[in-house]
């Protein structure tokens, strides 16, 4: 579901969060806006691919890029480097993340790596 966008304190920045397909996207000017991709596990919707077009397309135009995903989570893992070893993309930062929560602790979830992502043109 797509909401208005929200404003942010600074320049004139805003914020337009989605949830669900991501069909229902924009197109922004190239290098005009930021994506972040929290809580990162792709799955196929109906007949399309769990990282298709849509995606694709924003990673390539965005002027940063930020993913959030469980290393631990096969779904996430079989996607990401994918993303990441792109010749157009650069990696300046990654870091992971280790909750010592007792309730996700035997879970995947209890692992998070980010990565931040610019251009490399």
């Amino acid at each position: 579901m797509l909401q208005a966008a929200s404003p942010l304190p600074g320049a004139g920045e805003s914020l337009l969060h989605l949830s669900g397909p991501s069909a229902s996207i924009r197109q922004h000017q190239p290098l005009s806006c930021g994506f972040v991709l929290l809580g990162y596990s792709p799955k196929s919707y109906r007949s399309r691919e769990p990282f298709g077009r849509p995606h694709s397309s924003m990673i390539s135009n965005a002027d940063f890029v930020v993913i959030d995903h469980a290393p631990e989570l096969d779904r996430a893992a079989s996607h990401v480097p994918s993303i990441v070893e792109r010749r157009t993309i650069s990696v300046p930062c990654s870091f992971e993340l280790v909750f010592g929560d007792e309730e996700i602790a035997d879970t995947p979830f209890a692992s998070r790596c980010f990565c931040i992502l610019h251009p490399s043109n």
